[in-house]
């Protein structure tokens, strides 16, 4: 009978023992689910924040599409364009055929809106320019006993290098409004025209026709060229609505296309 006993007790033990060891088992097996479900959320919340997301407004479009050539005092021109590709004007300037119809659409909302604007320079060849720049610096060499070097220095600062020049291109176009050339036929290119109407409608509504004013006021060390309220530069619609509404110039713009190059919306 004790044996009997004593064979029970150990029999209860064991059971008891068992649900115990049992009984961790399945806390530990239900806190290490817990934690792998946990680490599984964070992993995939992790990369889902982590996904690039391309600006929804940021136009699709190449960046070596050629309404965007980038021509500055940093990047000369690679290729003039062909004579073939240029069209005369009526007042007798010369720009890419490709933007005659945007242009004449700018000049008559422009009209409509009893802005009567006056296209002062568009297309100039390398070999023009050259001409342009070096008859500068040789006036500045004679006027002012400068050297070459010096000259050439100085000429920069109010002209554009040749083979470096935005009119090159055939897209860029130097605008003021009548009224303005009018009353300041020695200073039609200055910074002051801001503050005319002509500016400020340009400013306002080029970018409905595909312009923008390429060198934007606080932009200079980006750009490299001052403040010029009268210098357009065709672009096209999407991209000119896109960079004024985020006040960018067109390195920034071609940048920002670089950087999302390959990512879709």
């Amino acid at each position: 009978m004790n044996k009997l006993i004593g064979v029970g007790a150990v029999l209860i033990v064991a059971c008891a023992t068992f649900f115990v060891f049992f009984g961790q088992y399945q806390q530990n097996y239900a806190n290490k689910t817990v934690a792998s479900t946990a680490i599984s959320a964070k992993k995939t919340t992790t990369t889902t924040s982590s996904t690039p997301m391309r600006p929804t407004d940021l136009p699709q479009i190449a960046r070596d599409d050629w309404r965007l050539v980038l021509v500055s005092p940093d990047h000369k021109i690679v290729t003039e364009v062909p004579e073939e590709q240029l069209t005369t004007l009526a007042d007798g300037h010369i720009v890419d055929q490709r933007i005659v119809k945007s242009y004449e659409e700018l000049t008559d909302a422009a009209k409509k809106d009893n802005i009567k604007l006056h296209l002062v320079s568009a297309f100039r060849s390398v070999a023009y320019q050259k001409q342009v720049f070096n008859e500068r610096m040789t006036q500045l060499e004679n006027q002012e006993q400068l050297t070459k070097e010096a000259a050439t220095q100085k000429a920069k600062l109010t002209m554009t290098e040749p083979g470096y020049s935005e009119h090159h291109t055939g897209l860029a176009v130097d605008v003021v409004d009548e009224n303005w050339l009018a009353s300041n036929p020695n200073m039609v290119l200055d910074e002051s025209y801001s503050s005319q109407p002509g500016a400020q409608w340009l400013q306002k509504n080029a970018s409905r026709f595909g312009f923008v004013v390429r060198y934007p006021d606080g932009k200079q060390a980006i750009t490299k060229i001052t403040y010029e309220p009268w210098h357009l530069r065709y672009v096209g619609v999407k991209s000119a609505e896109y960079m004024t509404k985020h006040n960018l110039t067109l390195e920034e713009y071609l940048d920002l296309l670089e950087k999302w190059e390959g990512y879709e919306h």
